[in-house]
Parts: C-alpha cells; structure tokens; sequence
C-alpha cells in the first residue's frame, strides 16, 4: 500500500468527505475532495456549474482534477458520486490505489439528502427526474453494478459512525497489506 491513494468512491451521501477527512487525519495524510476542487477551480459551486453549462462541462472538470491528482503522492481523495461513470476516471482511479466502495440503504441516503443543507447548491438534479427517491433509485441501480466493480473493499455507513467506519477501513487496510505485503501466515 505504500505511495498508493485510498480513494473513497460511492453514491451522494454515503459519507465520502467526512469520513475521508477522518481517515485522513487518522493516517497523518493530505485529503483531497474532488468537488470541492472542481469547485475551487471553476469559482462556482457545482449547482451553478450544472446550472449555467450542463453536466457535461461539470464532469470536464471533474475529469481534469482526477487526472491532476495523479501527481500527488499517498493520501485520501473523496470523489464524486458519478467520477466512476467515465471509464478514464475508473481505469486512473484504480490505478492510483484503493478504491473503497462506501454505500447505504437508498431510504437512508434520501434522507441524508433532505437533510442535508449543501444539497441544493452540491447536489443538483441528475437529470429529467426531479423527484428525490425516484432519481436515487435510478442513479443507484445504474451505479452500484460500476462500484461493486471497481472496489478493493466496501462499507456500509448506516451501520456505524463516522469513527467506526474510519476504524473498520483502517483495519481493513492493515490486513490487506499483511496478506499483500507477504506477511500474513496461515
């Protein structure tokens, strides 16, 4: 696992960012979400993004911060919920290092959702479908299938807090790397 990235990957609402800010500061390494770069890089939030150009002009830049991630060195990155839906960014991402799958039940991420209060300027509608279940359903059933694929190990944070989901990837990892790494024994 040395020099690789432990990139978070998973639908809107599965705990990306916060749980990658904790993984990161529990691994002593730099953490990069990539919306929030986009948005950085833009001036605009990804709503405005969406709103004013498309999603086609919003997974441009998603692309190109993907890409310029490659030039750091080991840390944490939280993507977007729909970065693995290009294929260049699921061959890089799975390049760069871990992919970690973090998922929930759809009810539980609806409500996570409506509760949360950057939705409307982060998260804009996906598409034709404005209604919040029915998109998440779709979204996810496109998704999930892509995740699965591409994820070293998965998660589901509706089981546990932020600080258990950390502790159970963190011990994850140490594994993986102990049997990787040639030092697990039967």
């Amino acid at each position: 696992m040395a020099g690789e990235k432990i990139i978070l990957i998973g639908y809107r609402c599965t705990g990306k960012t916060v749980i990658g800010k904790e993984l990161a500061r529990a691994l002593a390494l730099p953490f990069f979400d990539t919306d929030e770069l986009v948005e950085r890089r833009a001036g605009k939030s990804i709503g405005e993004i969406v709103g004013e150009e498309g999603w086609p002009v919003f997974r441009r830049w998603e692309k190109e911060v993907i890409l310029s991630l490659g030039r750091e060195g080991r840390c944490v990155v939280a993507t977007g919920g729909g970065a693995i839906l290009d294929a260049e960014n699921a061959f890089f991402l799975k390049k760069q290092g871990k992919l970690i799958w973090l998922y929930a039940p759809m009810e539980i991420i609806v409500e996570r959702l409506k509760k949360d209060t950057k939705s409307k300027t982060k998260r804009p509608f996906l598409g034709e479908i404005h209604d919040l279940t029915e998109e998440t359903r779709k979204a996810m059933t496109e998704r999930e299938p892509i995740y699965r694929s591409l994820a070293d190990f998965s998660l589901d944070t509706s089981l546990r807090d932020v600080r258990g989901c950390v502790e159970t990837i963190l011990a994850s990892l140490r594994e993986r790397e102990e049997i990787n790494g040639g030092k697990h024994h039967r």
